[in-house]
């Protein structure tokens, strides 16, 4: 079975109990893609083609509805640095360091978060930098900071 649109959220779905409901676990990037081949909990393989909708996976997406069975996605707990600087200063030491790597991150509350990296692990204990390694489940894909690359001489080969 192909997937071409979103049909919801399943935090939307009032009476989740009374559908038999089935479960595609990703990971937070697979949610950036347009087109991809999962497998739910139950065994069963589908394919998601975006393309033509535009709509975003998001966690919980709605793939299938037919009033009775519902497909969805969820995304599952990754292993994430949680960053917490002691001050603007370490936050905008942090932020250059890892904008410069090119890392996906989610800033919130103060706090960054990334993938789990182990040479991250060690820069951040070499520099002093307070963080936590914790399993979260992300609604959205970690996002690149934008910004442009004219100014700092990365090469774009």
């Amino acid at each position: 079975m192909l997937f071409e649109k979103v049909l919801g959220n399943i935090k939307d779905i009032k009476n989740k109990e009374s559908y038999e409901v089935e479960k595609i676990i990703i990971k937070s990037d697979d949610l950036e893609k347009k087109i991809l081949r999962v497998e739910s909990v139950n065994g069963n393989e589908y394919g998601i083609s975006l393309k033509e909708s535009g709509d975003k996976l998001e966690n919980g997406s709605i793939l299938y509805d037919d009033g009775s069975k519902i497909i969805f996605i969820e995304t599952d707990l990754e292993k994430v640095l949680v960053i917490s600087p002691k001050d603007m200063n370490q936050m905008g030491e942090i932020a250059h360091f890892l904008g410069n790597m090119h890392t996906p991150i989610k800033v919130e509350n103060g706090k960054i978060y990334l993938h789990y990296d182990k040479y991250l692990d060690n820069t951040l204990k070499e520099k002093k930098c307070p963080f936590d390694i914790e399993y979260l489940k992300f609604k959205k894909a970690l996002r690149h900071i934008e910004h442009s690359h004219g100014h700092h001489g990365h090469s774009h080969d």
